[in-house]
């Protein structure tokens, strides 16, 4: 039944040419987004989509945090907290949303709200201006990286109340359907370097992205690996995005079992360069810890040496001194990944190693939906899983991925416990040096199996190339 849906779809597609008029540039999404709420934006499709609906008070451009919606603003001196005044412009949101959205990020519960605890009020001082309260020490780098996540974005308190959403981004929602499509149209006509219109389609397989894509249907898919060798894949219509993401395994911290010879044990069985090169054809790049190198390379912290490269030997010696060594040979050890092809044939070149030192591994892909719910409730013992940063800092690599206090859903799925990473991660003044300690001491007790950080390849078409700051979006 599903495979005959699959084909009535594609036809339908391929003998309709009206979608396509409709809809200046189509793009492939690999799932519906949990929602579109940016209080609960975490998942990798609510992200990208964020960049095209959502927008905050201060944005992100070379390297400086600029606000295209405050006139002024003005520090006041308070000897408990920092007060900041601020003075919008005649182009802002309504105050009211403004207010209303950052209320929500100091009342509401969400996955992040442990990044927000530095934001203690927000009060409406006149029609045009509003005052921002923080916790003492807070430093202007903070707040201002804070206020442009997708969690801070501005939207509309009416229409929320009504069950609507209105944004203030580039584009707004017009229609989603669910596990089919979502569409937005350009809020700013005046702009030439986006198009007007966008339908992103639901597309769980690269291969039917690409038959669509064939057929002039699509405009801009991801490249599974094994696609990446495709004709169509030139250098003029692939797009590549490095350092933005770590692929990576949890291991289960509540298993008193999953000591540090264990995580150790694992961590020395993965052939990393061979998996990169064999199966992922070398568009991947190693990591030190959890952060990507090429992105380490950027920031000169003359770490500690951390070798985990691969050894079997040294593997299973590890795993002999680990706490429940020898039953832990007769375990089955639940293995959890996305169901997707690509997911999947990762799963099973990390099974094999595993197996390898001695373990019995039991591969369990799953849907996207349960496969986040379980792993935040704790369920499954190694969870492959990718973290794609939302925004450009060393920081973002750590917290919220290791914070003992976002466990679960808030970002720490390995649910690994450590104060003092807690206590650096929660410092008001947070430096590289802090960084360079959090990333040693990471490394050294290995929450996660570290695997690589995979290249984001594109595929796109003639129409998407037209538009010039499109491809900052994907």
């Amino acid at each position: 039944m599903r495979t005959l849906s699959l084909v009535f779809f594609l036809l339908s597609l391929t003998f309709c040419g009206k979608d396509k008029q409709e809809f200046a540039i189509q793009i492939a999404l690999p799932s519906d987004p949990a929602q579109l709420d940016p209080l609960f934006c975490t998942d990798l499709t609510c992200q990208k989509l964020a960049r095209f609906l959502h927008q905050g008070l201060f944005q992100l451009e070379k390297n400086t945090y600029i606000s295209p919606w405050i006139q002024n603003s003005e520090k006041r001196e308070n000897p408990t907290e920092e007060i900041l005044v601020v003075q919008l412009r005649s182009t802002a949101p309504p105050i009211g949303d403004i207010h209303f959205s950052f209320t929500r990020l100091i009342q509401e519960s969400y996955p992040r709200k442990e990044d927000y605890r530095f934001l203690k009020s927000v009060q409406l001082l006149s029609p045009s201006a509003l005052e921002f309260r923080f916790q003492k020490g807070t430093s202007e780098s903070e707040w201002k990286e804070k206020f442009s996540l997708p969690f801070a974005s501005i939207i509309g308190k009416k229409e929320w109340e009504q069950n609507t959403l209105k944004t203030y981004g580039d584009y707004k929602l017009i229609e989603w359907k669910k596990n089919e499509y979502i569409n937005i149209v350009l809020q700013n006509k005046e702009s030439k370097n986006l198009p007007e219109s966008i339908r992103f389609l639901i597309l769980p397989q690269s291969t039917t992205s690409l038959f669509l894509y064939r057929k002039s249907k699509l405009d801009a898919f991801k490249l599974s690996d094994f696609l990446l060798s495709i004709p169509e894949a030139t250098s003029q219509f692939t797009l590549t995005k490095k350092g933005r993401s770590v692929q990576y395994v949890t291991i289960n911290q509540t298993n008193p079992c999953f000591d540090i010879h264990f995580r150790t044990a694992l961590n020395l069985s993965i052939p990393r360069e061979v998996i990169i090169k064999k199966l992922l054809e070398n568009h991947a790049d190693l990591t030190y810890g959890p952060i990507p190198i090429p992105y380490l390379e950027k920031l000169n912290l003359h770490l500690k040496i951390n070798d985990i490269t691969y050894n079997k030997e040294k593997a299973i010696s590890e795993l002999k001194l680990s706490k429940c060594y020898p039953n832990i040979l007769t375990k089955e050890i639940d293995f959890r990944m996305r169901g997707d092809d690509e997911n999947q044939t990762k799963g099973r070149a990390i099974r094999q190693a595993l197996a390898e030192i001695g373990l019995n591994i039991k591969l369990r892909p799953m849907e996207k939906a349960p496969l986040y719910k379980e792993n935040g409730e704790g369920k499954g013992d190694l969870t492959l899983l990718t973290w794609y940063s939302d925004y450009d800092s060393v920081w973002n690599f750590l917290d919220p991925v290791f914070h003992p206090d976002k466990i679960g859903n808030g970002g720490n799925r390995s649910f690994y416990q450590n104060q003092i990473i807690g206590s650096i991660l929660n410092k008001p003044n947070r430096n590289l040096s802090d960084a360079k300690q959090v990333i040693e001491i990471v490394s050294k007790e290995k929450p996660w199996i570290f695997l690589w950080s995979i290249q984001e390849n594109y595929l796109v078409s003639k129409d998407f190339l037209r538009y010039n700051e499109l491809a900052d979006y994907l």
